[in-house]
């Protein structure tokens, strides 16, 4: 497996000008993976209102989670790296039931998914001995960015998430 853009970047690998390039397209995947969780959190809090909002995140988590056995089916990952990615998306399955109950546990669940994407760039195919899949170019950047956000949202979320639940799939038609 070559070594990732956020690999590259830290280690100074290439020439002046290829860290000049991984840089940019870096910062892009940033303000992708930071629009991207704006609008979404933007969106989702008008069309999940009270409990469904939590059911939402709880669910999109593990749903990002299992992005993951994707890249592995892609790129044909070993046996050992299905293992490792099926684990960890059991992981954070749980993190989601979690966060049904107790709203810390799934912005936790988050941030745990963010160094989840960091380290696949970060420690190659192997972390601590762990086999891991290989990823597409920038997702860990992209994907940590997006992750980092709604653990912050999360975090200072006003919403009532014990209120009973509405669905506004229609938001747009008018305004607050």
């Amino acid at each position: 497996m070559e070594s990732a853009l956020l690999k590259n970047l830290l280690t100074g690998a290439g020439s002046s000008s290829q860290f000049i390039g991984g840089l940019v397209v870096a910062l892009l995947y940033v303000v992708i993976g930071l629009l991207g969780a704006i609008g979404s959190i933007l969106v989702v809090r008008r069309i999940f209102q009270g409990r469904w909002e939590q059911i939402f995140w709880a669910s999109f988590l593990v749903v990002i989670a299992a992005f993951y056995l994707s890249f592995a089916a892609y790129f044909g990952a070993s046996t050992q790296a299905w293992q490792t990615e099926v684990v960890v998306v059991v992981a954070f399955l749980f993190c989601g039931v979690g966060g049904l109950f107790f709203r810390p546990v799934i912005a936790v669940g988050y941030v745990m998914h963010g160094l989840w994407d960091l380290s696949h760039s970060l420690s190659g195919s192997s972390l601590a001995g762990l086999s891991l899949t290989a990823i597409p170019l920038g997702y860990d950047i992209f994907c940590s960015t997006f992750d980092f956000v709604v653990a912050g949202y999360l975090t200072i979320s006003d919403t009532k998430w014990h209120e009973p639940g509405k669905l506004d799939f229609s938001f747009w038609r008018h305004s607050q």
